[in-house]
């Protein structure tokens, strides 16, 4: 969606059911996407920047959870 949205820049997208992109957000986010592009993806996916910024809140707290796991396992 970036890589077209660079050749040709797009509108944010309409879609149906809104968690699927909160969905796709998260996923990307948790890809160490650059700040730029994840803000690209938000604005593409027309999230609103209060549901951005619950979004990255809820994937740090997972992320630190699971390494909080993975020491306890260690």
């Amino acid at each position: 969606m970036l890589a077209c949205d660079k050749a040709v820049p797009s509108r944010p997208h309409s879609w149906g059911v809104q968690e699927e992109l909160a969905d796709l957000y998260t996923i990307y986010m948790k890809s160490n996407a650059t700040p730029e592009k994840l803000s690209r993806l938000q604005y593409l996916l027309g999230i609103n920047d209060s549901t951005a910024a619950s979004l990255r809140e809820m994937g740090e707290r997972l992320l630190s959870n699971n390494a909080e796991v993975e020491e306890f396992v260690f």
